[in-house]
């Protein structure tokens, strides 16, 4: 069927918007901020306790809502499942909670989070407590599971990446901040405008009155908010709700702020710059709301990540350090015939976002390095990788390990490590252990006949 041109045209303008190519490293970062929040909220909120309290409570305060039912048709559809099946529920959604966050088999491992996440708290809602916070996450959970958030920043896409380059035989230099895809943007996009939906819901309710008229501004004159913070503070034991409360203009402060930002923050979808003003506001907002009312919208703070052009965050922030702006750049020499070296250098470029270092296969870069530094040896270099610093100075095997740490931030955590007491010690004996049982591939291959491995 031929359609009009301008139906065409709104159509390629509906598509290029939701489906326009964008950084997949963008979504891996919020896959790993949200499934890491969700994990440390089931661990520290005790689920697992609430889950023993409510299977204890009489079947007759059971009801069972349609999600429930539906995930426990096969066992019966008004199944009220034990405390023993409840806990296998929510030990395996935290393992696969874990696999979904290091990116193992990852969108599967998203799919059985969210289901997890989906099971627990639809049973507890099926005892007639509902709340509304951990709605938007399980929804986002869900809407990772169906994107392309392990495409990198997992060992899905790592071991993939190493199996690659194992196979040719060669490592090839990359960016996973320069991979895009044209599914990594309507997943968070989504989300984005959920959130302005929520908000402007959440301020219509409180702008909104029954009967004659559509709006009222009531709940702004602040005297609302101090009935409100007066109530919750003496139920909930918060003093700072309680002395907010008996502040009229204080309160009404606060109201006005709260209609303002829930009012307009849709603005951050047509301006996306705003979100370095509307963030911090919604933070600050939600834990004003925790500290003087214990309403907890944590989720939602850590949902925020979906916002975040991390791409452009790391970047920009790299070009404020030292390592990354000058133009001499560290060199690190590896075999190139060494599965063990391109497996290692696959890695190390892995967490290089902002190309902080040079990578040089020996075969190549051989006859310049031995003008430079004739104090090394090709045999030396073969047996342990070398590190070339812009000042001049050679760091080898362990300690050039330990050396690169220091240029790629992602792997800082290891710099504790490589520094404990004794490790100075330790680490080369372990580096070299490691480095004579190495495999290597055939060099007659490749016309370097003149050192052969022991072990090929």
């Amino acid at each position: 069927m031929n359609l009009p041109k301008k139906w065409k045209s709104l159509s390629q303008v509906w598509t290029t918007y939701w489906f326009r190519p964008a950084p997949l490293f963008n979504l891996a970062v919020c896959r790993i901020f949200i499934v890491a929040f969700q994990l440390f909220y089931l661990i520290n909120n005790n689920y697992i306790s609430k889950l023993f309290d409510l299977s204890a409570l009489p079947d007759s305060q059971y009801k069972a809502l349609p999600i429930l039912q539906l995930l426990v048709t096969p066992l019966g559809w008004n199944y009220n499942p034990p405390f023993a099946f409840l806990a296998i529920v929510f030990w395996l959604t935290l393992v696969v909670g874990l696999l979904a966050l290091i990116g193992l088999k990852t969108n599967l491992s998203l799919i059985f989070f969210a289901v997890g996440n989906i099971f627990m708290q639809a049973y507890i809602y099926s005892f007639g407590d509902y709340h509304h916070p951990e709605a938007l996450m399980i929804i986002t959970l869900s809407l990772l599971a169906l994107s392309p958030a392990g495409k990198v920043l997992s060992i899905d896409d790592l071991r993939h990446r190493i199996q690659q380059n194992i196979k040719r035989r060669r490592f090839e230099v990359f960016n996973i901040m320069t991979k895009k895809s044209v599914f990594a943007r309507w997943s968070l996009l989504l989300v984005q405008w959920m959130f302005a939906l929520i908000y402007l819901s959440a301020a219509l309710s409180k702008l909104g009155k029954p009967g004659p008229g559509l709006f009222t501004l009531d709940w702004m004159n602040g005297y609302t908010l101090q009935y409100y913070l007066l109530r919750d503070g003496l139920r909930w034991g918060s003093d700072l709700g309680i002395w907010l409360g008996q502040h009229h203009t204080l309160a009404w402060i606060a109201s006005c702020t709260a209609i303002l930002f829930e009012g307009t923050f849709f603005l951050v979808l047509i301006f996306p710059g705003l979100i370095w003003l509307y963030i911090p506001m919604g933070a600050a907002l939600h834990t004003g709301i925790y500290l003087t009312q214990r309403a907890p919208f944590f989720q939602y703070i850590a949902i925020y990540a979906v916002f975040i052009p991390w791409t452009s965050v790391i970047k920009t922030l790299s070009r404020r350090q030292r390592f990354a702006r000058t133009k001499n750049k560290p060199e690190l020499l590896y075999d190139g015939l060494c599965p063990l070296c391109i497996r290692s250098m696959t890695v190390l470029c892995y967490f290089d976002w902002v190309n902080c270092l040079t990578y040089s296969d020996l075969e190549k870069r051989w006859l310049s390095v031995s003008e430079i530094h004739p104090e090394i040896s090709l045999e030396a270099c073969r047996e342990e990788m070398h590190l070339l610093l812009p000042n001049g100075s050679v760091r080898k095997g362990f300690f050039a390990f330990r050396k690169i740490l220091r240029y790629l931030p992602p792997l800082w955590p290891l710099l504790v490590v490589c520094h404990f007491p004794a490790a100075s010690t330790i680490g080369p004996k372990i580096y070299k252990f490691v480095a004579s049982r190495r495999p290597q591939f055939d060099r007659c291959s490749y016309g370097t006949c003149s050192i052969n491995s022991d072990d090929k």
